[in-house]
């Protein structure tokens, strides 16, 4: 039997079009549909099931506070190494590790700067943690 603990540990949802702003900063991300806010606010390192196959990613679960005042929560993934059309299809996110708490940035160029960092702190701590997968290098 599933505990609470591991039943947490799980975010499923349908990939939602966004705002389209990730893509134009250079880090596209799948928007999922979901309402279930066990989860504080923050960016964490993540596995993504998409088509049966594993990927890693970082995750950000806010309110876009760079971009909006009193926007509602939504979670968004950036799956490292990834590049397909998975619009309507069914995500499956494993949320391994916190990186971060969310922030607001004074300007784009620092959320760019901390999504690069965010990203290789990720790459970084799933090789630490024995995942050496080719997405990670």
């Amino acid at each position: 039997m599933e505990s609470n603990a591991e039943k947490n540990r799980y975010i499923a949802g349908k990939v939602i079009h966004g705002e389209g702003r990730g893509k134009k900063i250079g880090f596209p991300t799948a928007n999922i549909d979901f309402t279930d806010w066990h989860y504080q606010t923050g960016v964490y390192g993540v596995r993504v099931y998409v088509n049966d196959a594993c990927h890693y990613g970082v995750m950000n679960i806010g309110v876009k506070p760079t971009f909006h005042k009193n926007a509602s929560k939504n979670v968004e993934i950036h799956i490292i190494k990834f590049n397909e059309n998975i619009y309507g299809k069914q995500i499956e996110v494993e949320v391994i590790f916190k990186v971060r708490d969310e922030q607001k940035f004074n300007s784009v160029h620092e959320l760019i700067r901390q999504i690069k960092k965010d990203i290789a702190f990720t790459k970084h701590k799933f090789h630490q943690m024995g995942m050496n997968r080719k997405e990670l290098s």
